[in-house]
Formats: structure tokens, sequence, C-alpha cells
């Protein structure tokens, strides 16, 4: 057996939301805005993974799947209000050369990138 999608978002509660993880940003305003009173937590996606890993180490699995390692349309803002990294998957942040507009852009290691390695 295998599991071939395992993942939170990184907010506070993201683990509850599993799948719909994305759905704490509102794109129906000009610019996407999480929505009020999400609480960006790397530390909550991290345990996260460590509990889940923990119990698939039990399970005498042939592979465990990562959703997802970057996403890049998703990147990390200062601003609370604009930070869509927090309905992101991915283990890293993506960080844009300019924030207002696509392009350029590298990653950057959140906690749970370094709980999964």
């Amino acid at each position: 057996m295998a599991i071939t999608e395992c993942g939170s978002c990184t907010f506070v509660d993201a683990p509850k939301r599993g799948g719909m993880g994305w759905y704490v940003v509102d794109y129906s305003k000009p610019l996407p805005e999480v929505k009020p009173g999400v609480v960006r937590s790397e530390a909550t996606q991290a345990r996260y993974f460590a509990e889940v890993l923990e119990v698939f180490g039990s399970m005498d699995l042939h592979s465990t799947m990562i959703y997802q390692f970057v996403s890049p349309d998703s990147p990390h803002r200062p601003d609370r209000r604009y930070d869509m990294d927090i309905a992101s998957y991915g283990l890293v942040k993506a960080i844009w050369e300019r924030p207002d507009l696509p392009g350029d852009w590298h990653w950057e290691r959140k906690q749970a990138f370094h709980t999964v390695a």
C-alpha cells in the first residue's frame, strides 16, 4: 500500500480542513485575501507531518508522497492578509522578487521541510 498524497496548509487548525485548506482565501476580491482570523503557523504544519509520518512509519507502507514541495502561485508575503503561503501545502514558501508581480522567485524552507527531511 502507498499513501499517494498527504499534506497540510500553514495555519492554525489547517490539518482539520484537510484538502479544503485553501478555502481560507477570499478569491472574490480584486487581490485575493486571507480571511480574517486565520493565523499563520509553520509549527502546526510541521507538527502534522511529524504525527502522520510516525503513524505511516508503523504501517508497513510501500511509500508515502508529500503534497507538495512548493506552490509558486501562492507566495509568502509579510502582510498576513496577502500571504497566500498560508493556504499553501508546500514544504517550502515561494518568495517573489517583486511582491506585486509573478516572475523571478526563489523558495525558502519552512519548518515542515525540516520535519520531513
